[in-house]
């Protein structure tokens, strides 16, 4: 683009001023950006929770609650107390006396 021939006046410009270069990095939107940044990280502290939470019951409840029914479900727990009961380790139940004693009178 040419401009025309220059007035008497030097004063008044005859050509428009040039349009500023394009900046080379975007500005940051200011308003509103700790507002963002706390719903995001808000966001990704929630996810993360609820998903160490899903890990932990299903690696780490369920089997533990599988094994406590297999326990109690194979324990012998009243040939376990007359066995104890039988060498003393109670100390409501005499050494000498058994729980199988008093179910024989």
């Amino acid at each position: 683009m040419s401009c025309p021939p220059p007035t008497p006046n030097p004063c008044t410009p005859t050509c428009p001023p040039p349009a500023p270069a394009p900046p080379c990095r975007t500005k940051p939107i200011m308003r509103g950006l700790h507002m963002a940044q706390t719903k995001s990280v808000l966001i990704q502290a929630i996810l993360l929770s609820f998903s160490a939470g899903a890990l932990w019951y299903y690696f780490g409840a369920l089997p533990r609650r599988a094994a406590y029914k297999d326990y109690y479900a194979k324990g012998e727990f009243e040939d376990w107390a007359d066995e104890m009961a039988r060498k003393g380790i109670f100390q409501s139940v005499p050494k000498g006396s058994s729980h199988d004693k008093k179910h024989d009178k």
